[in-house]
């Protein structure tokens, strides 16, 4: 029999980082040489690192000790990472708020009349990144800046934060070790102060230092410091580009054409999906669009029949001529567009097989419709890294290049295939074949992660409480319960908006699945652990998806939590009903507090790590895609956002707690909801992370938390002789 302090321990020799070194080979990141479509990865030999160089036309795989020993360069990132440059090698650096250019001559200023919160090439101070990039010493190019094919001109912006106030943070405990406190600040538009003031934009000439000014007063460049490179297309003479223009919250997108040389815009189509339009169902990846200038034609993602399709739009005429993917689908991904072929590759989710539609699959259609062909036919998750996100390359990437699964040509990719319980085996694909297997590169090596007592999951799919929607997820079981026929139950929770929560592919599968491995540790305490996506969470049909919005002020899309839990209860007696909790962490904090609030009967205790509790706390426009951006600020449907409202309600075990130096989900949220909870008289526990942001959650924290279910839904005391490793 297991002593509960021998559950700690493999629930600490479970945890992420653990975790993530009892696998060999989970996952391969191809570096693509530059040679054709030749390739090279690292893996974990039994005896160390080792490198490996493929070539896919042989094919070939060849295994060395060294990156020397193949000839080829490991070193990796840039040497000058402040500098952007541009194809024909000539740079842009910020100075003193303003552009410069970078070449065989020296430096020559671009821009003159840049100041402080108004400087040309900078990333909007709200991105919840800045004290970590601080801490990092990271130094930044150029943001929101794309040069055009040849180099020779740049399209450029600059937020305008002069005005907006200024948000504070102190850390107590200062890294300097002196004894001040050391205060962070950065300047951010809330919700309750109105629209922030829009970014001026501007074309540069490099070669003449001539410009001209676009008008960006609605937004348009809104998203060119997030995305970079993948939102602008210039036509192959430059004399102009397109970029999707949209609002989140709104039904509206349109694609605009500015002229290069005057800087006028124009709507080159427009598109209208009531009562929401949204460029991709997955906030967190790139927006489904794709401009052929020369051939006055764009691939621009839609919801219009119900499903999230690819649709050919003629820039001419701005109508749609026919639609590219097919089929009960939704796509979440393009990987490569051929312009010469004519075929476009992309990532889909689909259920029309009876399989999991949150499996990604690899398709190829022509852009003129009716060829499109599944490369991926295995009943499994087939995992590629797609483009991302250029500031998602700085805040998670350490300023990498973005990695990507296919080759150059489009002609092969590296699938990982697996599911929760089966372990990825790792393929080399020709696209250009059917998807026919060249070479198989690895099989993962997940011995030493059953041998540490790795529960594998197992995929459920039960009816919402329509008794018609799928709703799915993952239930893993503890190997060593205390009560084999009572046995409680920890949900996993998040927002879910912007990403699916649930994995469904084996664990340590991409970031936004990431959580998973956190419910390991709630196995080995003698927990069951649930993670599921509700309705109003992406990857599914528009209905499911779109479920919550203008309504999250209710409980849309949280019952089904609820529905989900109690039928899995029902074909399996041993789930404790009387005995189940819930954590989540950000937007997840938020719902395990909001869980725990709006069914008390249901959850007996809650974690709410780093939740943002209070609407008008959070920056301007933050609430959109709930809400709708023309929703009154004042009424029930948007203050009844938050969870204040709901304190009186509070009748389980409720643990807030946040990092002090969390500028995410700022740590004043936490106050706000604990402020609610004393006024209403209520019993909870509260902690504050000294020196901890948003991404950090330490190996005390999580004993803290587990702390917290073992006495609440375990009935035991915590081991006092469990010390974890790490502050």
């Amino acid at each position: 029999m297991m002593t509960m302090s021998d559950r700690y321990r493999q629930a600490a020799a479970l945890s992420p980082d653990r975790i993530r070194t009892l696998m060999r080979n989970r996952r391969i990141d191809p570096v693509w040489t530059g040679t054709g479509d030749s390739f090279w990865y690292k893996r974990r030999g039994r005896d160390g690192e080792q490198f490996v160089l493929v070539d896919p036309e042989i094919p070939s795989r060849t295994v060395a000790s060294s990156a020397a020993e193949l000839g080829i360069d490991d070193t990796g990132g840039s040497s000058e990472p402040e500098i952007l440059r541009g194809p024909d090698e000539r740079g842009l650096i910020r100075r003193n708020n303003d552009l410069w250019l970078v070449d065989a001559n020296g430096e020559t200023q671009l821009t003159f009349d840049g100041e402080p919160d108004f400087s040309w090439g900078t990333i909007p101070s709200d991105n919840n990144m800045v004290v970590p990039f601080r801490r990092r010493g990271l130094k930044l190019p150029p943001m929101g800046t794309v040069h055009s094919p040849s180099g020779r001109r740049v399209i450029t912006m600059r937020p305008d934060e002069r005005h907006i106030s200024i948000k504070y943070m102190t850390e107590n405990v200062a890294p300097s070790e002196r004894a001040r406190p050391e205060v962070h600040s950065w300047r951010v538009q809330l919700e309750d102060e109105g629209p922030p003031p829009e970014s001026e934009c501007r074309i540069i000439d490099l070669d003449t230092g001539g410009w001209v000014r676009v008008d960006a007063a609605d937004g348009l460049v809104s998203q060119l410091s997030t995305n970079g490179s993948t939102e602008v297309t210039w036509s192959s003479d430059e004399t102009r580009l397109y970029m999707l223009h949209h609002h989140q919250g709104q039904s509206r997108a349109s694609l605009v054409e500015v002229d290069t040389r005057t800087g006028e815009r124009r709507d080159a189509l427009v598109i209208e999906n009531e009562p929401l339009y949204e460029p991709n169902q997955f906030l967190y990846n790139l927006p489904l669009v794709r401009v052929l200038p020369e051939h006055s034609e764009a691939v621009i993602f839609s919801q219009h029949d119900g499903w999230g399709h690819l649709y050919l739009y003629d820039l001419n005429t701005g109508l749609e001529k026919n639609r590219v993917s097919e089929g009960h689908l939704v796509v979440r991904d393009i990987l490569h567009l051929d312009s010469k072929r004519r075929e476009i590759t992309f990532v889909a989710g689909t259920s029309e097989d009876g399989g999991n539609p949150y499996w990604r699959r690899v398709y190829r259609a022509g852009l003129d419709g009716g060829t499109q062909r599944l490369l991926t036919p295995e009943p499994a998750d087939h995992e590629l890294v797609a483009p991302a996100p250029q500031f998602f390359n700085l805040a998670f990437g350490h300023g990498k290049t973005s990695e990507r699964s296919i080759s150059p040509s489009g002609r092969f990719f590296v699938d990982h295939q697996s599911t929760v319980s089966d372990p990825p085996v790792i393929l080399l694909r020709d696209a250009n074949d059917g998807g026919r297997v060249v070479l198989e590169l690895e099989r993962t090596d997940i011995g030493p992660l059953l041998e540490a007592g790795y529960v594998v999951p197992q995929s459920f799919c039960v009816k919402a409480d329509d008794g018609v929607t799928d709703l799915w997820g993952i239930l893993s079981m503890p190997n060593e319960p205390l009560d084999p026929a009572h046995i409680p139950v920890i949900e996993d929770v998040y927002g879910g908006y912007q990403t699916t929560h649930s994995p469904h592919a084996f664990i340590g599968a991409s970031m936004m699945a990431g959580r998973h491995v956190y419910l390991p540790a709630y196995n080995a305490l003698g927990f069951a652990a649930v993670m599921l996506d509700g309705r109003g969470t992406p990857g599914r049909e528009r209905a499911f998806r779109q479920w919550t919005f203008r309504r999250s002020h209710t409980e849309a899309g949280l019952e089904d939590h609820v529905t989900a839990i109690a039928t899995l209860a029902a074909g399996d007696p041993r789930l404790d009903l009387d005995r189940v909790g819930i954590i989540g962490h950000s937007y997840g904090g938020y719902n395990a507090a909001r869980m725990l609030l709006m069914f008390p009967d249901f959850y007996r205790a809650a974690v709410s790590s780093a939740g943002v509790h209070v609407a008008k706390k959070l920056p301007y426009g933050m609430w959109d895609w709930h809400i709708g951006g023309d929703t009154d600020r004042v009424s029930d449907r948007y203050t009844h956002l938050g969870n204040i409202h709901l304190v009186d309600r509070l009748s389980g075990d409720l643990l807030i707690a946040c990092g002090e130096i969390d500028e995410n989900a700022t740590v004043d949220h936490s106050y706000a909801l604990a402020d609610a909870l004393i006024r209403a008289g209520k019993r909870f526990d509260f902690k504050i992370w000294p020196g901890v942001g948003h991404y950090d959650r330490s190996p005390y924290a999580s004993m803290v938390y587990w702390d917290h279910f073992v006495r609440s839904l375990l009935g035991q005391r915590p081991p006092v002789d469990y010390v974890p490793i790490g502050p």
